[in-house]
């Protein structure tokens, strides 16, 4: 059936033009530049649907884009999913899938989508990733470009449908109670019987009116004596004292003023329209109390620090260590050679190992791979760090250095860079907390923000090729040629203390999509008992056992057969599948229905993009376990399911557990839990110095955010008196590690 469009388009027997396709829509229009901004003189809300203003508007030669409002005016609600410069809006649409219903989408100029709703007959008010990261909607007083604007493109012509009840309660939220009246205050008065807020405010007022300029002076006199005037109710000063200042101040321009009974006569309407009409002015810091919201969120954290809830690792059930072939003997061989040995970060070491060394050889009968990001998390001197250097023995050992990625990522061009010259590789890194909050951290830069968004697309990227970058100059001698990688196999092993991970992560959120695809590993016990380490190279049965995983089922030497079995980023590989048994098959699907429980149970909270990977985690994790106890003929069990759905499950619990203390749900907690993190590493610090070492906030919320916190007993107040030669006192603020809130300062 023929669009409205094209059915204008043969009525007018024309070749289309832009007009036409705006008066084709048939909903009010306006036009836009280049960078989507509008060209009327009033935006948005000179959109008309008049073909003779459409034409005239269009006739702009910079008119290039459509734009719609949205809201009340068109009947729609335009939810944005964000996906540029790693905005996160496709995990939210990937989770919330199955539960949106199927509607008019708009494929973006950025690859984003607009999904159209119909307007619900209540004001929708604009938002940025209010709903979650990258998701932002644009309602009454918004507006969105339409196709065929440049980039624009219908990517679903469904009708447009009714915003489903969950996602209304999110747009449309309940109407707040009405607050409680502000406790009345007695400001404190100087000597002179007038507050400092109300001195303040005359001595500036006054001044305005003192030194307004020719044209200007009847504004200055109006908004002066108004402002004053204001503030007579709230006790700052009396009507006496108000309007004797203001006189004096119009006394110095009077004798230039065209009409002086005027000027008088507009600073006493003024004044008096001023006092009948309260200004709602924030009193000085130390007449102030705290905000209800600040209260009430501070009080909410408190009550969750202070939760009866156990502080100790979970403890690893001794059938998670129960692994064959390779991964036992890695596993070995770490307890042997370490003074602290940590056998559950070795386990974890020994996945990522194993995984890299299978990437691009096997798959499941679901098309999964053996790509996974791991975190060991234990305190600082624990021996976290063995099982990375042991891994790095390993690999030269058996000649397979070439599998071994650096230990740091800079940029997302050195991950794709990394990745073209083996596509399969271990990344392994230390310190991996601070690593994460300069990845995900607000200040991080766009390089490093890049990894975070490719590291997400690789996870989901191992079964296919995963593109490269359009340059403008592809030429082969000086350009940049688009390169794909075929099934790239990225691992990730990071190593890390608990305060770096959590400090990092209370900045960001849990719906982030990064955060879901790790598994936790936290060592049950950071500081075991010291042994004697036994020194020498890896035993040959280890060597020999990744070697053979390196080679593939069926395959000699690491990089023989035919083209599809050698480690080329430009060739589209022929991994073997594993079987699994019908134990296994009926295991697995047990499993995806668990997991959609869970996800249907937290619905619209980030425990459901947590959740949605425990399926995939565990039969990743079921394949690996497989590949290291038979890698010439590998057989998925019902028991390498059921230990990859517990150690998933395990790194799960633990990442939920952990979050309900040290994640925010909200941007305000997430300030809050920064100022947490700057004020346990580098306190007792004052506000400035909270500043300097990268809280960086305005002083007024800094201040506001700090007076909460101590409010709510987390914080102390350390005062320092003047030093023997002088100087001012100053305020520090340190965490409350005390029951009754002392706090001792080293």
């Amino acid at each position: 059936m023929d669009s409205p469009f094209q059915r204008y388009l043969r009525s007018r027997n024309a070749a289309p033009t832009l007009a036409d396709a705006a008066i084709a829509l048939a909903v009010p229009v306006f036009p836009c530049d280049a960078n989507k901004r509008p060209l009327t003189t009033h935006g948005f809300k000179d959109a008309t649907t008049d073909p003779v203003q459409i034409r005239r508007m269009f006739a702009n030669p910079a008119a290039v884009m459509i734009g719609v409002p949205t809201g009340a005016i068109t009947g729609w609600v335009i939810i944005d999913v964000d996906v540029k410069d790693g905005a996160q809006g496709r995990a939210w649409l990937d989770a919330n899938s199955h539960r949106l219903p199927q509607t008019r989408t708009i494929r973006t100029g950025t690859g984003g989508l607009h999904l159209y709703l119909r307007w619900p007959d209540q004001p929708v008010k604009n938002s940025a990733s209010k709903i979650a990261p990258g998701i932002d909607v644009r309602g009454d007083g918004g507006y969105v470009i339409v196709p065929p604007s440049p980039g624009y493109a219908i990517a679903d012509d469904a009708p447009v449908a009714d915003a489903p009840d969950w996602l209304l309660a999110v747009l449309i939220p309940p109407a707040a109670p009405e607050p409680a009246p502000a406790p009345l205050l007695t400001p404190r008065r100087s000597a002179d019987g007038i507050s400092r807020l109300g001195r303040s405010t005359l001595d500036d007022r006054c001044d305005e009116i003192r030194f307004a300029p020719d044209g200007a002076k009847h504004r200055a006199i109006n908004e002066a004596a108004f402002a004053v005037g204001g503030l007579v109710h709230a006790g700052h000063y009396t009507e006496g004292e108000a309007i004797a200042a203001l006189r004096d101040a119009l006394a110095a321009i009077l004798p230039r003023c065209k009409d002086q009974r005027a000027a008088e006569k507009t600073l006493h309407r003024a004044f008096r329209e001023g006092v009948n009409k309260p200004q709602n002015v924030d009193p000085p810091e130390e007449d102030r109390p705290l905000a209800p919201a600040v209260w009430n969120i501070t009080q909410t954290m408190l009550a969750r620090k202070k939760a009866p809830a156990p502080t100790a690792p979970l403890a690893v059930a001794p059938g998670l260590m129960d692994v064959p072939g390779a991964l036992r003997l890695f596993v070995d061989h770490c307890e042997r050679t370490a003074l602290s040995p940590q056998p559950f970060l070795a386990l974890a070491a020994g996945i990522c190992l194993v995984g890299t060394l299978a990437g691009r050889r096997y798959r499941t009968t679901t098309d999964l791979r053996t790509n996974v990001y791991a975190i060991g998390v234990a305190d600082s001197g624990a021996g976290k760090d063995h099982a990375r250097r042991q891994i790095v023995r390993c690999l030269y050992a058996a000649n397979l250095a070439h599998y071994l990625g650096g230990s740091d990522l800079a940029s997302g061009a050195g991950l794709r860079s990394a990745l073209q010259r083996h596509p399969s590789m271990l990344f392994q890194i230390d310190e991996f907390g601070d690593w994460l909050g300069s990845v995900l951290g607000e200040k991080a830069s766009a390089h490093r923000k890049q990894i975070a968004s490719m590291l997400k697309e690789l996870y989901s990227s191992a079964s296919g090729p995963w593109q490269g970058t359009e340059y403008a100059d592809q030429s082969r001698d000086k350009g940049k040629p688009k390169l794909d990688i075929h099934q790239p196999n990225a691992c990730l092993y990071g190593t890390t203390t608990p305060g770096q991970f959590w400090t990092a992560v209370a900045g960001t959120s849990l719906h982030d999509g990064l955060l879901a695809r790790m598994l936790l590993f936290v060592s049950p016990c950071s500081y075991p008992d010291e042994r004697e380490p036994t020194l020498g190279e890896p035993d040959a049965d280890l060597i020999a056992a990744l070697q053979a995983i390196a080679a593939g089922p069926g395959e000699g030497a690491d990089g023989a057969g035919n083209l599809g079995a050698l480690m080329l980023a430009s060739t589209a590989p022929e991994p073997h599948t594993v079987p699994e048994t019908a134990a296994a098959t009926e295991a697995r699907r047990a499993l995806r229905q668990d997991q959609l429980k869970q996800q249907r149970q937290h619905e619209g909270t980030y425990v459901t993009a947590i959740a949605g990977r425990l399926a995939e985690n565990a039969m990743k994790l079921a394949l690996i376990r497989a590949i290291s106890r038979d890698p010439a003929a590998p057989v998925i069990e019902a028991e390498d399911v059921a230990w990859g759905r517990a150690i998933a499950q395990h790194c799960v619990d633990t990442l939920l557990r952990e979050a309900a203390n040290n994640v925010a749900d909200s941007d305000y907690e997430r300030k809050v839990n920064r100022a947490l993190g700057y004020i346990r590493k580098h306190g007792p610090v004052s506000s400035d110095a909270l500043f300097r070492k990268g809280w960086r906030l305005p002083a007024k919320e800094r201040d506001e955010i700090l007076r909460g916190l101590v409010t709510s007993g987390m914080v102390i107040v350390i005062e320092h008196p003047p030093g023997p030669n002088g100087g001012k006192p100053s305020t520090r603020y340190a965490i409350n590690t005390g029951n009754d809130g002392s706090q001792n300062e080293a």
